[in-house]
């Protein structure tokens, strides 16, 4: 029996740039075959940089890898010595992921998100065994990132906050 050999002459082409659902179409010769695929935004860290300082006894320096390292004993009257971003940014409605893979003893990370006359905060500390939380922002909203050290005892480390969309963390990338 014969054997009869084709070269693929196709091609394959996507349809869509943008975040959702597009199509994946793969030609051979007349043959084609379209396959819907849905696309993911990139992975984004929307975490806010705090500034650098020392306030109540306790230091916050942002690493050039957007590590924050927070050494000190907190005096605070307030229990917590909080460093946070400056003014209130914009966040879009949607879901999203407050994660860290890391977080010492005495060191918490959180996001204030603000609508209209109402904050709710978004805590990862260590009483929680999950290191990730994953909300819900309504329009109009704003938002600010803090890191805090609680008082009682020194702390001397470097935590890697990571705030995306969605409901999925993913490893620490470096925010702006």
């Amino acid at each position: 029996m014969p054997t009869t050999t084709e070269a693929f002459r196709g091609g394959v082409s996507v349809t869509g740039l943008t975040a959702g659902d597009t199509s994946l179409t793969i030609q051979a010769g007349t043959v084609s075959k379209t396959i819907p695929v849905h696309v993911l935004p990139p992975i984004k860290n929307m975490w806010l940089r705090i500034p650098n300082g020392t306030q109540d006894g306790v230091t916050f320096t942002v690493a050039a890898d957007g590590g924050i390292h927070v050494k000190g004993t907190s005096t605070s009257s307030t229990g917590r010595t909080d460093r946070g971003s400056i003014g209130e940014t914009p966040l879009p409605a949607g879901q999203y992921t407050l994660s860290t893979a890391n977080l010492p003893a005495g060191i918490i990370i959180f996001v204030s998100v603000t609508t209209g006359d109402k904050t709710e905060y978004i805590v990862i500390d260590t009483s929680i065994t999950n290191l990730t939380s994953t909300f819900t922002v309504p329009e109009n909203s704003t938002y600010q990132c803090k890191v805090g050290a609680k008082n009682g005892g020194p702390v001397d480390a470097t935590v890697y906050p990571m705030l995306e969309t969605g409901s999925e963390a993913h490893a620490y990338k470096p925010y702006a």
